[in-house]
């Protein structure tokens, strides 16, 4: 008996993960352009709209409609999209791939192998080891477990500001997949199910970056870009912002970089377009970087549509039908803000560093200049650690001049302020606190991890670009 109670444990912290991909599957089965995704793509989109869909449902209803923080609710919240999109799926009929699309190449080969030895590992040390970060056990897991008691998003414990609590207002959308988890499981207070639902982000990254990337340059150079972020050390085995810990930066840059990328694909469609919204409104609901970035991929994305439609000498009727995508995306996210900021107002803000009381312009000018001598040397010490990143942000920069070509055509502009959005909200963060040193050395490497799923998504066509300047070298020299 105490084996199988011991097999119990992981195998429903397990289930937790597959019903949360599952509810994500069925919406995707809904968006004609993640429709025709192989299985392996439409899993990684699911999950991240599997856990945007529990985790807001379970906000919106606790907050608005007093719905109890439960296994039925999460149940049934779960259960509506997969019966969504077993319908949508039994309506289209099998769908049969010719055999040449079933042929693995090399570059996906070692893909899969390196990301899928990461991620077992990964799933291995979520299974048997307990919850070892500071900020996950202090702020996210503290969180889910106030929720999970309390029964509501409105827990007592945060809108009474005598308790002492950590950041009472962080968005908490993965708090509410850690309650999804926990009461899927019914776990005690001292189990740790939820720590598969922070290692599943990384495949579902992974897989989100190749599916997005293949839009764009094919499969050879998507696998190997997928394949360069499942080496990266610090996304994966960090345990204070990777897939290691239960930190909300990896989340939030799934999050974050998927949504965006749909919204930047050739024509964007309604089903893209609410897919994007619900990823960004997840994004807005998983940390607060996450509200100003959403708002921003909605921007550039918009901006982008509407410069590549002047381009092509469009009318504006026309390019108003291709922006409603973009509409029903930020609908969404608007949503999504109304919701966190309706819950805000009940809960008193404190132990909370409270940046955007600082960032005027008198607080930001001149420390963001006045202070780069300081913070600088400590930003490429961390970008230089081997532990942490190789040399990836050593031969970036090489790839991106070798093959920049490849970057011609392409959505490079939004992708790159996309990337560079995150290091901004940081720097302005780093331009106020009044730790000076403190803050950059424990940051910043999780700060580039929310920008990578687009710097992720440049280098893809620098990297086709490189492999097609090869070949015709060789060529010339044959």
């Amino acid at each position: 008996m105490a084996e199988i109670a011991a097999l119990a444990e992981p195998l429903a912290a397990l289930a937790s993960v597959a019903l949360l991909t599952a509810a994500g599957a069925g919406l995707a089965e809904l968006v004609p352009h993640l429709a025709r995704l192989g299985w392996p793509r439409r899993l990684g989109y699911g999950y991240l709209l599997g856990v945007a869909w529990i985790g807001g449902g379970l906000f919106a209803l606790s907050h608005f409609a007093g719905a109890p923080l439960s296994r039925t609710t999460v149940v049934l919240l779960a259960g509506l999209p997969i019966a969504a999109g077993l319908a949508a799926r039994w309506r289209r009929g099998p769908r049969r791939l010719p055999l040449r699309r079933l042929r693995p190449r090399a570059a996906e080969v070692a893909a899969i192998v390196l990301g899928g030895a990461v991620t077992l590992g990964l799933f291995a040390d979520a299974l048997t080891q307990p919850l070892a970060d500071f900020d996950g056990r202090m702020t996210w897991a503290a969180q889910a477990r106030y929720l999970r008691a309390a029964g509501t998003v409105d827990a007592p414990v945060l809108a009474r500001s005598r308790w002492f609590v950590t950041h009472p207002q962080y968005p908490p959308l993965l708090p509410l997949a850690q309650v999804a988890a926990m009461e899927l499981a019914g776990s005690g207070e001292d189990e740790e199910p939820f720590r598969p639902l922070y290692a599943a982000f990384f495949p579902a990254l992974l897989l989100a970056v190749y599916a997005s990337a293949r839009r764009w340059t094919g499969r050879g150079p998507a696998a190997w870009t997928a394949a360069a972020a499942a080496a990266l050390p610090f996304l994966s085995l960090a345990r204070d912002g990777g897939a290691a810990g239960a930190y909300s930066d990896l989340p939030l840059a799934a999050f974050y970089g998927a949504g965006l990328a749909l919204l930047l694909g050739a024509q964007p469609r309604a089903g893209d377009g609410w897919a994007a919204g619900a990823l960004l409104a997840g994004a807005a609901l998983a940390k607060n970087e996450g509200a100003p970035l959403a708002l921003f991929a909605l921007a550039i994305a918009a901006a982008w549509t509407v410069r590549r439609a002047r381009r092509r000498r469009l009318p504006w009727r026309e390019i108003a039908r291709r922006l409603a995508p973009h509409a029903l995306a930020a609908a969404l996210v608007l949503a999504a803000l109304a919701l966190l900021a309706a819950w805000r107002a009940g809960i008193p803000n404190r132990f909370d560093e409270a940046y955007a009381a600082h960032f005027g312009p008198a607080d930001l000018w001149p420390a963001a200049v006045a202070r780069i001598p300081a913070i600088a040397p400590i930003l490429g010490r961390r970008m230089a650690a081997w532990r942490d990143w190789a040399l990836f942000w050593w031969v970036l920069p090489v790839v991106f001049w070798a093959g920049r070509r490849g970057l011609r055509g392409r959505p490079a502009s939004p992708l790159a302020l996309a990337a560079l959005a995150p290091l901004g909200i940081a720097w302005a963060a780093y331009s106020v606190h009044p730790n000076l040193l403190y803050l950059p050395a424990v940051t910043w490497d999780r700060m580039l991890v929310q920008g990578l799923v687009p710097l992720l998504l440049l280098l893809a066509p620098a990297l086709r670009a490189c492999r097609s300047g090869m070949r015709s070298r060789a060529a010339t020299a044959g």
